[in-house]
């Protein structure tokens, strides 16, 4: 789950919650809490490196004349 900043507008007090993307902003207050946006949103994604295996382990399977079937994470390493 994300962090994210929440601030207050009636009383100021800034607080941090981890809450799912689709969760409602905090109650502080008596009012729904606004969110902070800093700008600094760094979304790193890729694949792990043994999703690379996945596809020699396949080829091979291929050359056997094997049908491709799913493969465990205990062949995998």
């Amino acid at each position: 789950m994300p962090l994210f900043d929440y601030t207050c507008d009636r009383c100021g007090k800034t607080r941090e919650y981890y809450l799912p993307m689709e969760h409602e902003a905090p109650i502080c207050c008596g009012v729904f809490m606004r969110r902070l946006y800093s700008g600094q949103i760094i979304v790193k994604m890729g694949y792990p490196s043994w999703v690379n295996r996945i596809d020699d382990i396949h080829k091979a399977q291929a050359e056997r004349g094997e049908r491709l079937r799913y493969v465990p994470p205990s062949e995998i390493f």
